[in-house]
């Protein structure tokens, strides 16, 4: 799943709440994560996982101004869901 963020300095800890959250995140590119549950899912099940974390992470970072957006993969669906705590 690909995450797409703004500007701030809050990156870095929102990898490693990912990955403490046992996901597989990894950088691409400037504005962007590709992130994964270690756990092997079905492509919505995997999707749930993700967006819940990630309104959990943006509820404890309410100064984050990160415009998280998930970018699903094209065999799921053509949409993005931004994501405001």
């Amino acid at each position: 799943m690909r995450i797409r963020f703004g500007e701030g300095p809050f990156v870095d800890d929102l990898i490693e709440f990912l990955r403490r959250s046992e996901c597989v995140a990894e950088r691409v590119g400037k504005h962007g994560l590709e992130v994964n549950p270690q756990l092997t899912l079905p492509p919505e099940a995997a999707r749930l996982e993700i967006e819940g974390l990630l309104r959990v992470w943006c509820r404890l970072h309410p100064e984050a101004s990160l415009g998280v957006t998930l970018i699903e993969p094209a065999s799921l669906h053509s949409r993005s869901d931004r994501l405001d705590p």
